[in-house]
Formats: structure tokens, C-alpha cells, sequence
């Protein structure tokens, strides 16, 4: 993540806190608006949430209006603070105001104090307004160019580690220290209150230190300044500890290095822990690079993961695996898929849930990177197709089978790039894989509601649904769209921690998807309504925008493909002889809620939810009860993947729910 503290140590941007602002050098940076002359003053301020809002200081515009009836200044006193107001309601990042040299006087007073009282972070910078203008499409680069810093050094760090745990000295000590201190532009000490220094790099490291350490105890409880941390590099009682100062506040990349370095250090420090702290630190590098594949950065992935696993993810097509562990201990699974996949795909432990992910590359002409689910009956994913599976493949199921607890669900070969949605493909198949005598499930057999939908409809329905998102600046898009894909399929939480960020990051990018598209977010029909819209643009793209959104929904779902696919996705509630469409119907009318259900259908509770329990295994898919609500557990992790082809389907054959295909307001 791109922090305000990095944007900060970037020449290119000239940017300063001004002194008195709040703490603000860990904030997230997502993009920059610049507010050319006077338009913060006159026009709406949209949003700016995770932004940096670049303007000029009222008195070098408005202030100086000669307006006849002398309330020139006072209006554009007011408009600053009506600014100042909404970007802190917003949470915007910071406020930067361009001036000519840097200093809290060059401001105006009113932003100053009006800034200091709401908390909002105050910057300056000598670049123009239209420098800013030519910067701000860089933003994301910087954002890539950070991460794979960060992996960079990372690796860096790998590399200045000896092969055998016999070879860790203090020689090796100083070379981290060196490391970190490059990395980090800064000093860094390593001392014990018993055997003195162990590491200083630059030499007068020592000197920098010691007012620092003297009278602080082995587990200092804060550092005495924002360029400073001292880390403990064992558990309690340890008396060695990590001492840094960077040229810039730390951020969350300086953390991390940080952190990793204390681990290290404490490795060397304490041979036996070796083994378990350097995979620590490759652990780190492989899941930056599954990160950067869940937001389509392949090619940042292919350079995070040469220093481990030299073209590992040369490929253009990979297959997604989850294992879930249940409630087992992960890292006994994970010890064991290790050995399994070896350098031959990437495996790691999934930072939201209690799964295992591999990335298998699917290479051409390699045996068993296709599989045939052809000669299996309708439905069946089991391991044993027809297909030879691949050795990633077979390896991973035997573990899963030799663990009663385990299950595990695969993708279908798809792009590199296209790796969220395998991962989304590969999870959902979990429902199923719990079903299956092995408890395996790949490769999906049955058809999608989007692999039958007419393309050419189903295109120009999609892309005028999704027109307010799709038409944003590019990266703006991409990063909302991959956001509200994997929002609306997992917790905002699990979201956040897949995506490498905050999960309040999360909620405001869909609240704003949400807000574009002029959709209560709160309907759960809205949500199902937008995921399949991102489905179709992702699998079809789209078209011009259509004359009638409403004739073209319809003219899309009626098509004797559709209709069959419904019915084929319906057939095993049919078995059984309850009401369960009529059941399945009025939970998805009702939000998902049992309660409201069960008053509109007149029955109990109970027997809504007993009708949800049976509905599930038959049409394979779960069923998350009250979808909406962020304050479910955490395992409660499906949250569209089950009740999206459910209400088409039933859509499609009953014309109910009643699925609004043009924006509804809430």
C-alpha cells in the first residue's frame, strides 16, 4: 500500500507535513484530485475518500476578488472551511496546499487552524497545480513501483542469509544491519544489555543510539519519535533488540522490513529458531505476489516471485486450488502441500481464512493441465475425471483424503491475470467438494448462468447497468471493479485482507460502486443484480449502451437457453415434497432475513431455515443467512457465490423474485 509518508520521501511530489498537523504518515494513498482555481469553492466534491486533494491557497485566488461588495474574502473563507469540513468527513488522506516555498506560514491561517480542529492532515508542496495534473495518473505506478520494492528488499533479505544454520554469525548479522539501514536510508543498532553492540550500521550508529537507550527497558512500549522503532528480537526476557531510524516516518512498508529484520536478526541470534523465521520471510514474498495477482498485476507477481522461484509464473494460463483446514492447525497441512508442490506452483496460507491457496501454473503441453469432465454425469466434479490430473492436482488430493476434516475446491484453467476469479471459482467449489466422497471438487462441470446468457444482450444490458463505473479513469475503475467483485463475494474483512488493504478501505470503495451506480447497497436482489453485471462484463465485456434496459433484461433471460438452465438448476428441489422454491423465493424477496420470511410466507423460523438446509445440498451451493450484515463471524464467508444463480434461476422459470434491472434507489 502507498502511504502518505512514502509519497512524502518522493522528490517528484515535493510534498511536506506542515508542523502541528496530525500524525499522517501511515495513511493510505489511493489516487489524488486535484481542485483547480476556484472549483472547490463553486462545484460538489464528489468523493474523495482515500484521496489526496491537491489546491491552491485561497488567498492566491478567490481571496483576492475584487467582487464591489466587499465579501469577496469572506466567501472564500467560508468555502475553505466548507472544504475543509467534507474532506474530513470523508476521511480524505490529506489536504495539500501549493505554495511557493514550504513552511507552515506560507498557508493561510484559516486552513491551519481550521485543519488542526478537525484532524485532518495538512501538507504543502511547491509543485503547480498543473504539475499535480501530470503527477496524479502516476499514482498507481508509484503503488506498484512500492510493492515491488518491497518484495525487492525482501528478497534482498533472503539472499544475505547462509545456507546452512551452522554459518549464521555475526558477520551475517551485520550484513542485515546493513541492509535495512540502505533500505530504510537510516541507522540501525543491534545491542544487548549484556553483550553490548552486536551490529551498527553506518559505524556511528552507536553514538545515534545511545541517549535513545539509555534507561529503557528490554520491551520498550513506544519509540520516542515517528522515524523511530526499537524492536525486541526475541520473546520476553530476550535482552537483544533491534534499534532504527529512518530518513522518513515509517510507514507500512518500513514496518514490515523492520519487522522482518527483527526476525531475522533473532534467527541469528538464536540458532535453533532458524528454520522457522526465514520461512517467515519467503512467506512474506509469496503472498505480496498472490496479492498482486488478485488485482491483476501479473507481471509485478512474475518479479516478487524470480528471486524464490525463477519463472514459476512464466505462464500464461495457472489453476487455482483452496484447501480448507476447518478447524485443524493450518501449518501441519502446509508443511505437507509445501513438500507437495515444491518449486512447481506457488502455495500460501490464505490471510482471511483458515484455507491453504495454490496458484498451479497450467503450462502448454504439460500432462494433466486439462481436464475432461466429459464421460462424468451431470454435476460431478470428483478427483477422478477422466483427464489425467496434474501432479500439483493428484498431490493436493491425496492430502485432502488423508485428512478427514480437509476439503478442497478447484478452478478451471484460466488466465494469469484473470487469478481472482479463479480463486472465487475454486472457493465456491468448496460447497460441493464437502459433498463428494473424496471430498475433491474440480473443475466445474456444470454451466454458469453467464456461459448461456446471449452475449451480444447480455453485453449492452451489463455495460449500461455498470456505465457510471466502467466510464471512470482507468485505474480508478480497475481498482473499484476488482473491489466490488471480491467484496460481494467474500466479508469486508476477508475482502481487505485479500486485497492487501484496510477493510474499512473496502467498504468505502463499495459504498462508492454502490453510490455511482444509484443502488442500495442494502437490497440484497441490488447486490445479486451488480454481480452478475461484473460477471457478464468480465466474461463478455460490453457493448453501447442500450435504448431499454428493461426490454433487453428481459429479452436476455428469455431465451430457451436460459430456461433450461434454470430448470436443470432447479430440478433436485422437486424431489422433495415441500414448497422449497416458493421458500427459497420470499427469503431472497426479504433481504435473506428468516424472520421477515417466515412473517410473509406464514410459518415459523424454524421451518424457513429447516427449508434453507435442505435447499442447499440439492442445488450444491450454501446459503448465507442475513447477507447484508457485517457483523456475522468471520467464517461466515459466502456471501453471493450461493443465492446469485439461485434467484436467477428461479427468476427465469417462476418470474420471481422480482430482479430490478434498471437502478432503484434506496
Amino acid at each position: 500500500m502507498l502511504t502518505l509518508g512514502d509519497m512524502c520521501a518522493e522528490p517528484d511530489f515535493s510534498l511536506r507535513i506542515v508542523a502541528g498537523s496530525p500524525p499522517a504518515a501511515d495513511r493510505v494513498v489511493d489516487a489524488v484530485r486535484v481542485l483547480p482555481g476556484t472549483s472547490w469553492e463553486r462545484d460538489p466534491l464528489a468523493d474523495v475518500g482515500d484521496e489526496l486533494v491537491v489546491i491552491r491557497p485561497f488567498a492566491d485566488g478567490p481571496a483576492d476578488r475584487q467582487s464591489g461588495n466587499g465579501n469577496g474574502k469572506a466567501e472564500a473563507r467560508e468555502a475553505a472551511e466548507r472544504l475543509l469540513r467534507e474532506l474530513a468527513r470523508q476521511r480524505a488522506t490529506a489536504l495539500v496546499v501549493a505554495v511557493d516555498r514550504h513552511g507552515a506560514a506560507a498557508v493561510p491561517a484559516l486552513i491551519r487552524i481550521s485543519a488542526a480542529r478537525l484532524s485532518l492532515p495538512l501538507l504543502t508542496t511547491t509543485k503547480s497545480l498543473q504539475q499535480w495534473s501530470e503527477l496524479a495518473p502516476r499514482v498507481r505506478e508509484y503503488r506498484r513501483r512500492h510493492a515491488e520494492w518491497q518484495a525487492e528488499q525482501l528478497a534482498a533479505l533472503l539472499n544475505r542469509l547462509p545456507d546452512r544454520l551452522d554459518d549464521a554469525d555475526v558477520a551475517v548479522m551485520q550484513h542485515v544491519a546493513d541492509w535495512l539501514a540502505a533500505a530504510l536510508e537510516g541507522e540501525v543498532l543491534v545491542s544487548d544489555t549484556q553483550r553490548g553492540v552486536l551490529a551498527a550500521s553506518p559505524t556511528t550508529a552507536p553514538g545515534t543510539f545511545a541517549p535513545l537507550l539509555v534507561g529503557r527497558s528490554v520491551e520498550p512500549s513506544g519509540a520516542p519519535s515517528p522515524n523511530t522503532r526499537f524492536v525486541p528480537l526475541a520473546g520476553a526476557g530476550s535482552g537483544t533488540v533491534l534499534a532504527v531510524t529512518a530518513r522518513r516516518p515509517f510507514g507500512d512498508a518500513g514496518t514490515d522490513l523492520t519487522r522482518h529484520a527483527a526476525k531475522v536478526l533473532g534467527l541469528i541470534d538464536q540458532a535453533g529458531r532458524r528454520h522457522h523465521q526465514v520461512a517467515d520471510a519467503e512467506r512474506a514474498l509469496k503472498l505480496s505476489a498472490f496479492q498482486l495477482l488478485m488485482i491483476g498485476e501479473e507481471a509485478a507477481a512474475q518479479r516478487v516471485m524470480a528471486p524464490l522461484a525463477p519463472g514459476l509464473l512464466d505462464t500464461e494460463s495457472v489453476r487455482v486450488y483452496v484447501i480448507d483446514c476447518a478447524d485443524e492447525d493450518r501449518e501441519i497441512t502446509a508443511r505437507l502441500a509445501e513438500r507437495a508442490v515444491a518449486d512447481h506452483a506457488l502455495m500460501v496460507r490464505c490471510p482471511a481464512f483458515n484455507h491453504l491457496i495454490v496458484v498451479d501454473p497450467a503450462r502448454d503441453g504439460a500432462p494433466g493441465n486439462t481436464y475432461d469432465f466429459s464421460d462424468l454425469p451431470s454435476g460431478t466434479t470428483s478427483g477422478t475425471p477422466s483427464g489425467t490430473p496434474s501432479e500439483t492436482a493428484e498431490a493436493l488430493r491425496r492430502i485432502v483424503t488423508s485428512l478427514p476434516s480437509h476439503r478442497m475446491g478447484g478452478s478451471r484453467v484460466r488466465e494469469l491475470g484473470e487469478v481472482a476469479d479463479a480463486y472465487e471459482e475454486a472457493r465456491n467449489a468448496l460447497a460441493q467438494a464437502s459433498r463428494l466422497p473424496d471430498r475433491v471438487a474440480l473443475g466445474e462441470d456444470r454451466m454458469h448462468l453467464v456461459d448461456v446468457l446471449p452475449p451480444k444482450t447480455a453485453r449492452r444490458w451489463a455495460g449500461t447497468l455498470l456505465h457510471p463505473l466502467l466510464t471512470l479513469p482507468m485505474s480508478r475503475r480497475d481498482q473499484l471493479l476488482r473491489t466490488l467483485d471480491l467484496g460481494l463475494e467474500v466479508r469486508h474483512k476477508a475482502a481487505g485482507r485479500l486485497l492487501g488493504v484496510h477493510r474499512n478501505t473496502v467498504t468505502h470503495r463499495m459504498n462508492t460502486c454502490f453510490d455511482l451506480l444509484g443502488l442500495d447497497r442494502d437490497r440484497v436482489l441490488n447486490q445479486i443484480l451488480v454481480s452478475t453485471a461484473l460477471k457478464i462484463v468480465m466474461a463478455h465485456g460490453h457493448d453501447d449502451l442500450s435504448a431499454d434496459l428493461e426490454a433487453d433484461f428481459a429479452a436476455m433471460m428469455s431465451v430457451p437457453e436460459v430456461r433450461a438452465w434454470a430448470e436443470s438448476f432447479l430440478r433436485p428441489l422437486k424431489d422433495d415434497p415441500r414448497d422449497l422454491p416458493r421458500t427459497l423465493c420470499a427469503w431472497l424477496e426479504n433481504d435473506t432475513h428468516v424472520e421477515s420470511t417466515a412473517t410473509a410466507l406464514g410459518i415459523s423460523p424454524v421451518t424457513v431455515r429447516a427449508h434453507l438446509r435442505t435447499a442447499a445440498p440439492l442445488i450444491q451451493r450454501e446459503l448465507t443467512l442475513d447477507l447484508d450484515s457485517d457483523s456475522l463471524p468471520d467464517d461466515d464467508d459466502h456471501v453471493l457465490s450461493g443465492v446469485r444463480p439461485l434467484a436467477f434461476a428461479l427468476h427465469a422459470t417462476t418470474g420471481l423474485p422480482r430482479l430490478p434491472s434498471r437502478p432503484v434507489h434506496g
